[in-house]
């Protein structure tokens, strides 16, 4: 398969949503761009009509969960992001609209690329203990934007070891060194997109249940011993569970659960290797 940039007519061409990449605002794609969910924020805060998309060939400052740098080399992934405008949105749906989210990913991926990426809570997308992608959902302030959510998704496709900084490089991952073959970063794009709107679909419709009994079961994190940390608090246990809200379920020596909630921890394995 011969290698094609990501290209705006070539994911439209492939599209098979309703709404999502339909809307009155045309969608963008940028050669280089600071960040699409920066730039997606700004589209909404304009009166940017749901389902739009804004896609970039590289990110100069694309950001992950808890404020972290996403790194996002020129055509080496797929930096995308969504805007859509739920007639409901408070703080506390961004954690099951983000594994809602992870569920998409991961079937598109699968669709196209033939590999079963695991879900690592609450944003992480990975292979063989390796982050493959992440999710990045947020709601921007703004006097327009108050029911705007912004779905940022960075997936690794294709990447040269000099591309990751060299404290990264047994943590990333990226797709064709998975799947061993060229991959169509354009249908995957659509195939994402396609997946987006009938996760979301169902999450409007208050049906949740399925998806999250998807999630448990792609889960990497589900039965592992963890120590969740925050702040200068760090937390050992089981990972037992996920509940309605999206929060992780964490068993401690002496039996308690306690409820973890996305914005807060990171996680990390005992032994300190990342899952």
């Amino acid at each position: 398969m011969p290698f094609e940039n990501l290209s705006l007519e070539s994911i439209e061409k492939r599209l098979a949503t309703r709404e999502i990449g339909r809307s009155s605002t045309p969608n963008e794609v940028w050669e280089t761009i600071g960040s699409t969910n920066t730039r997606a924020a700004e589209l909404a805060d304009q009166g940017a009509s749901a389902g739009t998309f804004v896609v970039a060939r590289q990110q100069t400052a694309g950001r992950g969960r808890l404020g972290r740098t996403w790194v996002s080399p020129h055509n080496a992934g797929i930096y995308l992001s969504v805007l859509l405008r739920p007639q409901e949105l408070r703080g506390s749906h961004l954690a099951p609209i983000t594994l809602a989210c992870g569920v998409a990913v991961a079937r598109a991926v699968e669709r196209v690329a033939g590999v079963k990426l695991g879900l690592k809570w609450v944003n992480d997308l990975v292979y063989d203990g390796r982050k493959i992608g992440g999710i990045l959902a947020e709601m921007p302030s703004g006097s327009t934007s108050q029911r705007a959510l912004i779905i940022g998704f960075g997936l690794n496709m294709r990447m040269e070891s000099g591309d990751v900084p060299e404290e990264l490089r047994d943590k990333i991952g990226w797709l064709e060194a998975v799947a061993k073959a060229p991959l169509d970063s354009n249908q995957l794009a659509a195939e994402l997109l396609l997946e987006l709107e009938t996760v979301y679909e169902q999450l409007k419709a208050r049906l949740s249940k399925p998806i999250l009994e998807e999630w448990r079961s792609r889960s990497v994190t589900l039965g592992q011993e963890i120590t969740v940390s925050s702040g200068l608090n760090s937390l050992s246990g089981t990972a037992v569970d996920i509940d309605e809200s999206g929060a992780l379920l964490v068993k401690s020596s002496d039996g308690q659960i306690h409820l973890i909630h996305a914005g807060e921890v990171t996680i990390r394995t005992r032994d300190g290797k990342y899952i």
